[in-house]
């Protein structure tokens, strides 16, 4: 597989994660947060397993499964939480700003380690980038040092969710070595999931109905599934820098795939934030587009 494709497997998995904030929040309406996250857990791990099976453990270097699967699994564990206990509204609209940093801090993590050469354009384009994201989710009763004194737990674990799953998609592009591991990654986070979920709630498990409440679970997870598994091959195999600048645009393709899911309506600051997302991307994509191509000069 060359670069160009799994970048382009890699743009497969944002398309695929813009229609979880949809499907995720009508299946929170049936059978709440917890249960929720745990159940599309649990069906992604099954869809992994029955689809792409575990890594041949003979060929894969038991370091590298260690110390993934830890920050996989608690990244998992850290961003379920923080939107769990993001009670309203504008806080999760908050936590969503936060969480938006993991591409920003892939970048700059990269620059620091010098795995790829970032100008200063580059850095550029993601805080512009980053700025639009910030205009997407505005609203005017937000005040972050307000709402964190009222809830700090949920501010540190998403802040502490961005940066592990920074350092993991860095780290697995470095260390894997053609690896993909997602499905013993799912089948560890669903497991930590129902140990957790069993020791809270007991056996008590919500009482739904209807069958396209479960239906919308399963999509859910194949989604969800698919969008790991294709994200996972596109770091490894495709261009990093790339993908984490169109990552940027996920926020606005959720948006408006929520819009038709849940019948509601985009503000004005959607579109500007977009217009400007979109920008400071063109920014990024025009900066490293130009270091390759220099590169390659200078390799001939």
């Amino acid at each position: 597989m060359n670069r160009q494709i799994g970048t382009s497997i890699g743009i497969l998995a944002l398309l695929l994660w813009s229609t979880l904030v949809g499907l995720l929040r009508l299946s929170t309406e049936k059978f709440g947060p917890l249960y929720t996250v745990t159940y599309v857990y649990t069906f992604s791990a099954i869809i992994l397993y029955l689809s792409y099976g575990l890594p041949d453990f003979k060929k894969v270097s038991k370091k590298f499964l260690f110390i993934s699967s830890i920050l996989f699994v608690i990244f998992e564990l850290c961003f379920a939480f923080s939107i769990t206990l993001a009670q309203s509204s504008e806080k999760s609209i908050e936590m969503n700003i936060i969480f938006s940093l993991w591409p920003t801090l892939i970048i700059l993590m990269l620059t620091f380690l010098k795995e790829e050469k970032v100008n200063f354009l580059t850095i550029v384009g993601v805080l512009i980038s980053f700025s639009g994201i910030i205009m997407i989710n505005y609203h005017p009763n937000m005040n972050f040092i307000d709402n964190f004194y009222k809830n700090p737990t949920s501010y540190l674990l998403i802040l502490l969710a961005s940066i592990l799953w920074a350092v993991y998609c860095i780290y697995t592009k470095k260390q894997s070595n053609g690896t993909n591991a997602i499905s013993l990654y799912f089948i560890l986070t669903a497991v930590a999931l129902w140990v957790l979920t069993l020791y809270t709630q007991g056996f008590s498990f919500p009482h739904v109905n209807s069958i396209t409440s479960y239906f919308l679970i399963i999509l859910n997870a194949f989604f969800f599934a698919m969008g790991y598994l294709a994200w996972n091959v596109g770091i490894i195999k495709g261009n990093m820098p790339i993908l984490v600048m169109l990552s940027y645009f996920s926020p606005m393709l959720s948006s408006a795939f929520s819009v038709i899911v849940l019948h509601s309506s985009l503000s004005t600051n959607f579109w500007y934030g977009a217009i400007i997302v979109t920008i400071g991307s063109l920014i990024c994509w025009l900066s490293i587009r130009k270091n390759q191509v220099q590169q390659t000069k200078l390799a001939t």
